[in-house]
């Protein structure tokens, strides 16, 4: 089990970025800000937000389109003059993301990063108990023992006895000895 917690402001920021890297935002947004907004979001619900902000501009771009298309074939405006204009949504605006934060949920409520930072709390509180002094586990791992324990088990499954009887339950066998 391996446990991400929430992301911080700064990772929250990093995460904007890394979404919003090649898509055109107003001057009036900062990914400081989005991160303050978004406190208690997974990374996964920031990329949606994202996502949304993404798809709520290009929607209203398309619309735009559409709409000076239509004035081209009522006549208002000529081809030239309609592929003049500039374009009617050249960037993510704060109303995309207002919009977007409007329908966004937290994927993980505080209850259960509660439950998540308790469990933490008591693997961590095992672990050093576990510990001895220098930081060591308690309980060391005797490779030797091991293969020993392995050697016995191998010759109770079908070896002969002699190999049994070259592995002592000490782990060393008499030829070592010597």
């Amino acid at each position: 089990l391996i446990y991400i917690p929430l992301p911080d402001r700064e990772s929250r920021i990093s995460i904007f970025k890394a979404n919003l890297r090649k898509s055109p935002i107003a001057e009036d947004i900062t990914f400081e800000n989005l991160a303050d907004v978004t406190e208690g979001f997974s990374g996964a619900d920031i990329t949606e937000i994202c996502q949304r902000a993404a798809k709520n501009a290009i929607r209203e771009s398309i619309t735009a389109e559409i709409e000076r298309q239509r004035r081209v074939e009522a006549g208002e405006l000529s081809q030239e003059e309609a592929d003049a204009l500039p374009d009617a949504v050249p960037c993510i605006t704060r109303a995309h993301f207002e919009e977007s934060m409007s329908k966004a949920r937290r994927s993980v409520g505080p209850e259960i990063v509660a439950q998540y930072d308790e469990f933490t709390k008591k693997i961590k509180q095992q672990w050093a108990e576990e510990k001895g002094e220098g930081g060591e586990s308690a309980t060391t791992y005797d490779i030797d023992a091991a293969a020993a324990e392995q050697a016995r088990e191998d010759a109770l499954l079908g070896d002969s006895e002699e190999e049994m009887e070259a592995v002592p339950a000490g782990g060393v066998s008499d030829s070592e000895t010597e």
